[in-house]
């Protein structure tokens, strides 16, 4: 399972992020709760793998399934693979009625007992708190949207700081349209770094109204100029263009036909060589909160007309095919990510980073990959010796002890790399050598000429070493982490993953591999 991000909490660092993953929280056990009430585990135990026999069995409807199964693998309850879905390990065990195991009433008991926590206040306050009449609800819309609006407000301007390093070193001009930008946190923080020119926030009329009572000053909107008004059916004057345009957790509000109109609408907007940044939560990225995006998809759901967050990868797609042909990826030390494009080299760095391969494994297929500084790279003599004195094929692999790297060998090595890549996979191994020989191709051909990868146990990839102890194919064969010395059980502790010995026939078996790069 995954770990969440209390269960990180650190007192010496706490920041707002933790904060506003915990107001969140619930979110969790609301996802848990419903999927056992659809009885998904059992039907995919029962065989329903694809999307379309999923929903048929569960009664659902087959799109909005998608979104929920997306945080479930997230949240590693469901694998998918190749168009099919299956239960986790621990979904098996606890969440399939009939099973031995199951929990699952025990765990809507939990949810039967939601409406007691919800009277925390009344239990610990002297006055209990009394709900308003009815009727008095929609009087309020305008106050909660001012709190909203400062609400949000409070979040973008953390959200600013690193926006604006993103764009130190990209030459763009004014006039900057916000859209989307609520009370105009980022504008006020992204003006300030150009000496002249002025931002336009649009937005609409209910928040514009809300932003000016949050900044009653009138140096607060200085060369700051408000738009009230939809911008689906909004008409620009003729000509009017714009050397930045920020679309800023506004996406996410549409769905997907809608939100690639608005996204055309924009970039129509934009000067030749002008700069698209468009700051949301995406699905498919991980960044500092993994789970994140997928969880903001389904509050867009359940919360919206037809809002959805959008993946990263489509509207780089939706970008390339209007034009914008330079396109970057960046995610926040938050919790959300920022996509930077241009039609022509204005200093936007297209350059994907080492932390972008997380991304690239993933895809390649392996369960997990984490970036990784080398130095959390833990070696050990005890290592090698622990293959002596405990494998059956210990001699019998040319890439494994007494052959291959000693331990001081690998520590000299890891001397030369600047960061690496921990893989988790399963079994069966040779199909799990073969992708991390492909995520090295890859890495090779992207520029990372010294990339090399260290497999998972002894090297698959004949089913017995030549007698003559020269190897048939060294441009397959790879050492494997542990017969180099690398202790793999404290790596993948110091990478977040966790790693238990397998203890029983049925427990779900890791392997972890390694992609050093530089």
């Amino acid at each position: 399972m995954s770990n969440l991000f209390f269960q990180k909490a650190d007192p010496a660092y706490l920041d707002f992020q933790y904060l506003e993953d915990l107001s969140t929280a619930y979110w969790y056990s609301e996802i848990l709760f419903a999927s056992i009430e659809l009885k998904l585990f059992m039907f995919l135990d029962q065989g329903a793998a694809t999307i379309e026999s999923l929903a048929e069995a569960a009664g659902c409807r087959k799109k909005r399934l998608k979104r929920l199964l997306n945080v479930l693998e997230r949240l590693n309850l469901v694998h998918y693979r190749e168009g099919k879905f299956c239960n986790s390990q621990s979904a098996g065990i606890y969440l399939v009625p009939g099973k031995s195991g199951y929990m699952g009433d025990f765990f809507l008991y939990r949810s039967y007992m939601k409406p007691r926590w919800e009277a925390i206040v009344d239990q610990v306050a002297l006055k209990s708190r009394q709900a308003p009449p009815a009727a008095a609800q929609d009087d309020n819309y305008e106050k909660k949207t001012f709190e909203y609006v400062r609400a949000m407000d409070t979040l973008a301007k953390q959200k600013a700081f690193e926006i604006i390093e993103l764009l130190k070193e990209i030459r763009w001009e004014t006039p900057f349209l916000d859209i989307g930008g609520g009370a105009g946190a980022v504008s006020r923080a992204v003006i300030k770094t150009r000496q002249r020119g002025g931002a336009l926030l649009f937005e609409i009329p209910e928040v514009i109204q809300a932003a000016k009572r949050i900044y009653p000053d009138e140096s607060s909107w200085e060369r700051i100029d408000t738009i009230e008004g939809d911008f689906r059916n909004y008409r620009f004057d003729s000509g009017q263009k714009f050397g930045m345009i920020l679309m800023n957790n506004f996406l996410h509000a549409y769905g997907s036909d809608d939100a690639y109109d608005l996204l055309l609408k924009a970039i129509d907007l934009l000067l030749p060589d002008g700069l698209l940044v468009i700051h949301d939560y995406f699905p498919d990225r991980v960044g500092r909160s993994p789970n994140k995006g997928a969880l903001y998809d389904l509050s867009m759901l359940l919360n919206t007309y037809n809002g959805a967050c959008h993946d990263a990868s489509m509207i780089s797609e939706w970008l390339k095919k209007a034009g914008i042909t330079r396109v970057a990826i960046r995610d926040l030390g938050t919790d959300s990510s920022v996509i930077l494009g241009s039609r022509k080299d204005i200093g936007l760095n297209l350059e994907t980073g080492y932390e972008e391969w997380a991304y690239k494994a993933v895809r390649a297929g392996f369960t997990k990959a984490v970036f990784l500084p080398v130095e959390k790279i833990v070696i050990g003599d005890w290592v090698r010796k622990k293959c002596r004195f405990g494998c059956a094929v210990y001699g019998k692999n040319l890439q494994c002890p007494p052959y291959g790297m000693k331990s001081k060998e690998t520590q000299d090595l890891l001397k030369s790399y600047k960061c690496s890549l921990l893989l988790e996979g399963s079994p069966p191994g040779k199909e799990f050598h073969n992708r991390l020989l492909l995520l090295e191709k890859k890495a090779f051909l992207a520029g990372y000429h010294k990339a090399l990868v260290f497999g998972a146990g002894h090297c698959p990839v004949c089913s017995k070493c030549p007698e003559d102890d020269i190897c048939r194919y060294p441009e397959k064969a790879r050492p494997s982490m542990e017969g180099s010395g690398i202790d793999v059980y404290s790596t993948a502790k110091n990478a977040g993953i966790s790693l238990k010995p397998v203890t029983g026939r049925n427990q779900y078996v890791k392997y972890i591999g390694l992609l050093l790069l530089e």
